[in-house]
């Protein structure tokens, strides 16, 4: 999508006053950002999308910019954000490479990863070591 189009949506998007029947969070439900949900009214998703537009729109100039970081801040500091939200997005770091060109670090294990491991087959072998113990009592004990 092109420049022209982008900001023919953002113009009809910021045409009508959404921002007091907005409401926008992104929360996690579990042990972490893996396990988020956004929680938002139609008016709230508006917004957010029409922020995510201005960064689409904008990203080419960011990306020909001199700057060392070119990022986009978005405008989420608004009444229309949850304030008790988990997660926050301040801004959007524009790219120039495709998708498998994009190297990803190699995950490299911890010592909690490793005491992780070791704690969890421990209890294992305690529960089995327990259960052939207990079995072996009981037929001692009925023989």
């Amino acid at each position: 999508m092109n420049k022209k189009n982008l900001q023919n949506i953002i113009d009809k998007l910021e045409k009508e006053d959404r921002k007091e029947k907005a409401y926008f969070g992104i929360f996690e439900y579990g042990g972490g950002p893996d396990e988020s949900f956004i929680k938002a009214s139609k008016e709230g998703l508006e917004l957010f999308a029409l922020e995510i537009l201005k960064a689409a729109r904008d990203s080419e100039e960011l990306l020909k910019s001199e700057k060392e970081e070119s990022v986009f801040p978005l405008g989420f500091d608004e009444d229309w954000i949850d304030d008790d939200c988990s997660t926050y997005i301040q801004y959007v770091e524009p790219i120039d490479v495709i998708r498998t060109n994009v190297k990803q670090e190699p995950y490299m294990e911890t010592w909690k990863d490793k005491t992780m491991k070791f704690g969890c087959i421990s209890a294992i072998l305690i529960a089995i070591i327990s259960a052939i113990v207990g079995i072996v009592t009981i037929v001692k004990w009925v023989i």
